[in-house]
C-alpha cells in the first residue's frame, strides 16, 4: 500500500477528530488493503486483527492517531516498508504526524469531503454531513530541534553529494530540490536554521561542473552574486570555493573557450577581493587551488601557446608569493601541471619537440631554485613541503623527453632517473615507480639512437633488480613489450632478433602472470625476425606462430589469440627470404602456403587485403617465372577481388607477379581495358568498386596537419620553385621515405 494514501487518510481522521466531529457516526473512510509490521497498543492490535479489509469506519485511524500522539506507537511502517520518517526512526510517530500535517496542510484544505460508496481500489473517500458541534482547539505542532535540523540538512547534502560523485544525471535536480525544500521550510516555519546557505549553492555549482555544464554553473554563480547584492546576506555571499568550482568546471570541460573563461573568472575574483586600502579579502580572494584549476585549463589545450600562457600564470604566482600573498603561492601540482602542458603540447617538427622537453626541464630546475629560496626564509620550512619535486613532477619531465623524439632523449631520461634514485636514498618524495621506468624505456624507443635497444634492456634489468630488492616497481607485460618494440626498430642490428626471442621466451617461462606475453608481444617479436637479415627467419617466424597458437589453445587466454597482424608478419618474413639459397626459398614458400591454409581453416582470423598482398609478394619473390607462378598468383587475385579486398599493395604485386597478357585477362572489362591504356598506366581507381569494397585502410601513424592552401599568386615564367632542385627547368622533388611496420606493406625491407 503506498504510504502517501495512508498518510492522507490519517491526516483527515486527525483533523476531523480535533475539530469535534464524531468519526464513527459522521463519516465513512475506506482504505485499500494494508498490513502492519509492528504494533504496541490495544488500538494497534485492533488494526492488526482487522487488517484494514474494507472496514467502514474511521475509528481505527482516530485510534492510531491518538496512540501516536500519546507516544504509544513508535517506529512503525506500512507493509511496503516505507517509514513515515525514515530520517529519524528514533522519533515517536507524533513527531512524524506533526511533520505530515505541516507538509500536507494544503492537501487538508483542498480535500473535498463527499458521500460515496466506493470500491476497495479507491484511496480515500470521506462523507461528512454538517455538524453543529464546537470545533476543538488544535494542538501546536512540535518543532524540530536545532540538532535535528542540522542532521536533516546534512543528510540531504550527503545524498546529493553521492549523486555528484557518481555523475548521476539527477544530481542537478536533487540539488535544486534540496534548496527549494529548505527555502519552503524557512518560509513556513520562520526558523533561520532552515535557511539555505552558500554551502548548498556550492553543491549545485559542483553538480553542474561534474555533469559537464560549466555555463550553467556560471549562471548559478551570477544568481548568487545578484542575491547577495540585493540582500547583503553574508550567509549566501560567494566564497573562494564557489568561484573555484566554476573555474574547475570550465577546466575539465571540452569547450573551446574553457581556458579563457577560467582565466576571466580568476581576474574577476582578484578584482572583487581587492579592498580600498589595497589589501585582499580572504573570503573571496583566489587560492593556490583556484590558480591550479586555471593552469589545468590551459594545460588541457595541448598547444605551445597554451603552455606558454600557463607558465606566465605560474610566474605570476611566484611574484605574488614573494610580495607577501601567502594564499596564492605555487605548489607541487602547479609546477607539475605546467611541465605536463609543455610535454603534451602538439608539435610539427622535431625541433619543436626538443624545445618543449627543454622547457619542461627548465621549469623543473626553476622549481628546485624556488625551493632553495624559500627554505632560507623564516617560515620557509612550513611551506617547502608543498613545493618539493615528487615522482609526478619527474615523470612529467621524462614523458616530455619521450615525446620529443630527440636522439639524446634516452640519456636525458636516465639522468633524471638517477637523480630520483639519489633523492630516494636521502628520503625525498621523488621515488621511481613503474611509470618512471616505462617512460625511460619509451624515451629510448622514441630516440632512434643506434644503442637504444641495449640501453632499454639495461633499464629493464635495473627495474627487475629494484623489484627484487623490495621496491614496488615490478615490470609488467607492457614494460617487456616496450623493450621488444625498441628491438623491432633496430631489427637490422646484429643479434637483435636473438635478443628479442630470448625476452619472449623468458616471458613465456615466467611464473609471474603479470609478464605473460600477449598478442602484441608475439607480433613484435615476429616483426623483429621478419625485418632482420638473419638466415632462416621464415622458419623461426613460423615456429613462433605455432608456439603462440599452442599456448592459446592450452591456456584459452584471449590475449594470446593470433590476429591478422600476426599472420601477415609471418608472410612478410617469407616474402623477404628471396635473397637466400634455393632450399631456404623453397622452405619459405612452403611455410607461406601452410600458414595461409591454416589461417583459412582455423577460423581464428580472416585474411585481409594485406594478407593477399603479402601472399602474392611471396609468389613473386619465391616462385620462378612460368605457368605455375601465373596460376598461383591468378588464383589468389581471383579470391581477393571476389572478397572486395583489392588495395594498392595487391594491385602492385599482381602486376609484378604475372605478365601483361595474364594481367589483361584478369582485368578484362575494366575501364583501363576499355580505354586501352598501357598496363604501366593502370591505376587502382580504374578497377571496379566491388573489387575494393571491403578494404580497410591503415590509419596514418601521426596526425596530419590540415594546412590551409595559400592563395596562389602570379608565378614567374620558367622559374623553378625555391629550395627544390631542377633539371632542364623542371623541378625535381626529393624522395620521401615511408616507414611502416612489416605487416602493413612490406616496403620497409
Amino acid at each position: 500500500m503506498p504510504a502517501s494514501i495512508l498518510k492522507k487518510a490519517i491526516i483527515l481522521a486527525i483533523t476531523l477528530n480535533l475539530n469535534g466531529f464524531d468519526p464513527c457516526e459522521s463519516f465513512t473512510v475506506r482504505v485499500p488493503q494494508c498490513s502492519w509490521k509492528k504494533t504496541t497498543s490495544s488500538s494497534c492490535s485492533y488494526l492488526h486483527q482487522t487488517n484494514c479489509r474494507g472496514i467502514s469506519s474511521a475509528t481505527m485511524h482516530v485510534l492510531s492517531a491518538k496512540a501516536a500522539l500519546d507516544g504509544d506507537l513508535e517506529n512503525w511502517s506500512q507493509g511496503d516498508g516505507e517509514d513515515l520518517d525514515t530520517r529519524t526512526p528514533s522519533l515517536s510517530l507524533s513527531n512524524a504526524l506533526s511533520d505530515i500535517l505541516d507538509e500536507d496542510e494544503d492537501f487538508i484544505k483542498s480535500t473535498e469531503l463527499e458521500t460515496s460508496d466506493t470500491s476497495m481500489e479507491e484511496a480515500v473517500v470521506v462523507s461528512v454531513p454538517p455538524v453543529a458541534t464546537k470545533p476543538k482547539k488544535r494542538k501546536p505542532t512540535k518543532q524540530r530541534t536545532k540538532a535535528q535540523i542540522k542532521k536533516l540538512k546534512f543528510l540531504m547534502m550527503q545524498d546529493v553529494e553521492t549523486l555528484i560523485q557518481d555523475k548521476n544525471s539527477t544530481a542537478i535536480s536533487k540539488a535544486q530540490d534540496s534548496i527549494q525544500r529548505l527555502q519552503k521550510l524557512y518560509k513556513t516555519e520562520g526558523n533561520s536554521d532552515y535557511k539555505p546557505r552558500i554551502l548548498n549553492y556550492n553543491m549545485l555549482v559542483r553538480a553542474h561542473g561534474k555533469l559537464g555544464t560549466p555555463e550553467q554553473a556560471e549562471k548559478v554563480l551570477h544568481d548568487i552574486q545578484r542575491m547577495y547584492k540585493e540582500t547583503k546576506d553574508e550567509d549566501i555571499r560567494p566564497r573562494t570555493i564557489t568561484y573555484t568550482e566554476v573555474i574547475d568546471a570550465y577546466a575539465k570541460s571540452n569547450k573551446s573557450n574553457s581556458a579563457e573563461k577560467a582565466e576571466e573568472l580568476l581576474f574577476q575574483m582578484l578584482e572583487e577581493a581587492e579592498n580600498e586600502d589595497g589589501t585582499m579579502d580572504d573570503t573571496i580572494a583566489p587560492s593556490s587551488i583556484t590558480c591550479d584549476a586555471v593552469l589545468n585549463a590551459w594545460a588541457r589545450r595541448r598547444t605551445r601557446d597554451a603552455a606558454s600562457r600557463a607558465e606566465e600564470i605560474l610566474e605570476r604566482m611566484e611574484y605574488l608569493r614573494r610580495n607577501g600573498n601567502v594564499k596564492i603561492q605555487p605548489t607541487t601540482f602547479s609546477f607539475a601541471t605546467v611541465i605536463s602542458a609543455w610535454g603534451k603540447a602538439k608539435t610539427r617538427t622535431k625541433v619543436e619537440g626538443k624545445e618543449n622537453a627543454e622547457r619542461a626541464q627548465f621549469i623543473l630546475n626553476q622549481m628546485k631554485e624556488f625551493l632553495k629560496s624559500i627554505e632560507k626564509e623564516e617560515d620557509g620550512s612550513q611551506y617547502s613541503k608543498y613545493v618539493f619535486p615528487d615522482t609526478v613532477v619527474y615523470n612529467a619531465v621524462i614523458d616530455a623527453w619521450s615525446r620529443s623524439k630527440d636522439p639524446i632523449a634516452g640519456t636525458k631520461a636516465e639522468a633524471l632517473l638517477f637523480e630520483m634514485e639519489e633523492l630516494q636514498k636521502q628520503g625525498g618524495n621523488a621515488v621511481p615507480d613503474a611509470i618512471t621506468y616505462n617512460s625511460v624505456i619509451n624515451c629510448h624507443a622514441a630516440s632512434g639512437h643506434i644503442n637504444a635497444a641495449k640501453a632499454a634492456e639495461k633499464v629493464l634489468k635495473k627495474m627487475e633488480l629494484a623489484s627484487k630488492n623490495g621496491s614496488d616497481v615490478a615490470p609488467n607485460v607492457r614494460t617487456y613489450n616496450q623493450v621488444l618494440k625498441v628491438y623491432s626498430q633496430k631489427s637490422s642490428s646484429p643479434g637483435a632478433a636473438q635478443r628479442a626471442d630470448m625476452i619472449l621466451m623468458y616471458m613465456l617461462q615466467s611464473e609471474d602472470d603479470a609478464i605473460k606475453p600477449d598478442v602484441f608481444s608475439f607480433s613484435t617479436c615476429l616483426d623483429v625476425w621478419a625485418k632482420s637479415k638473419e638466415p632462416g627467419k621464415a622458419e623461426k617466424a613460423y615456429a613462433i606462430l605455432q608456439k603462440m597458437i599452442q599456448f592459446y589453445e592450452t591456456s584459452g587466454n584471449e590475449k594470446m589469440k593470433p590476429n591478422v597482424v600476426t599472420y601477415n608478419t609471418v608472410f612478410n618474413a617469407c616474402a623477404f627470404s628471396a635473397f637466400t639459397a634455393d632450399a631456404e626459398k623453397k622452405r619459405a614458400l612452403q611455410i607461406a602456403i601452410t600458414a595461409f591454409k591454416t589461417m583459412q581453416q582455423s577460423g581464428l582470423v580472416k585474411p585481409d587485403a594485406i594478407t593477399y598482398g603479402m601472399m602474392i609478394k611471396c609468389i613473386a619473390n619465391l616462385v620462378p617465372h612460368g605457368k605455375v607462378r601465373n596460376k598461383m598468383a591468378s588464383d589468389l587475385f581471383d579470391n581477393c577481388r571476389q572478397g572486395g579486398l583489392v588495395n594498392g599493395l595487391v594491385f602492385d604485386e599482381i602486376r609484378r607477379a604475372v605478365p601483361g597478357n595474364v594481367l589483361a585477362n584478369l582485368l578484362g572489362g575494366t575501364s583501363a581495358m576499355k580505354q586501352r591504356k598501357p598496363w604501366s598506366q593502370w591505376e587502382l581507381r580504374d578497377l571496379p568498386r566491388s573489387w575494393r569494397a571491403k578494404v580497410v585502410e591503415a590509419k596514418p601513424r601521426g596526425k596530419r596537419q590540415n594546412k590551409k592552401k595559400k592563395p596562389q599568386g602570379k608565378k614567374k615564367d620558367n622559374a623553378p620553385e625555391k629550395n627544390i632542385a631542377s633539371f632542364n627547368g623542371d623541378p625535381i622533388r626529393p624522395m620521401r621515405r615511408i616507414v611502416e611496420t612489416s605487416w602493413q606493406s612490406g616496403r620497409d625491407v
